[in-house]
């Protein structure tokens, strides 16, 4: 769990908080899973680094609070957070 930690601290500061929680969230349902799919914790473990590179390598690109591929990627996430709690709720029957 230090991965989903350290994806959703390094996603949150460039871009942003809520963006971070979602992809700390995210990293944090992926290893559990990878737990109990046989081969798909190296695959998991690809993306969580690959990521982390992108970020590193493009984040100060990213972030520019001009309009662009910073404000793009997190509407992006929250649209992402929204239609899977819709979904959640559709499945539980809440409203």
């Amino acid at each position: 769990m230090l991965a989903a930690l350290v994806v959703g601290a390094l996603t949150a500061w460039y871009l942003g908080l809520q963006v971070g929680i979602i992809a700390a969230v995210v990293t944090a349902a992926a290893l559990i899973a990878a737990a109990f799919v046989p081969g798909l914790t190296l695959a998991v473990y690809a993306l969580v680094i690959a990521w982390c590179a992108a970020l590193y390598f493009l984040g100060a690109k990213i972030s520019s609070k001009k309009p662009g591929a910073g404000n793009m990627l997190g509407s992006m996430a929250g649209g992402v957070a929204g239609q899977l709690s819709a979904w959640a709720k559709k499945l539980t029957g809440k409203r």
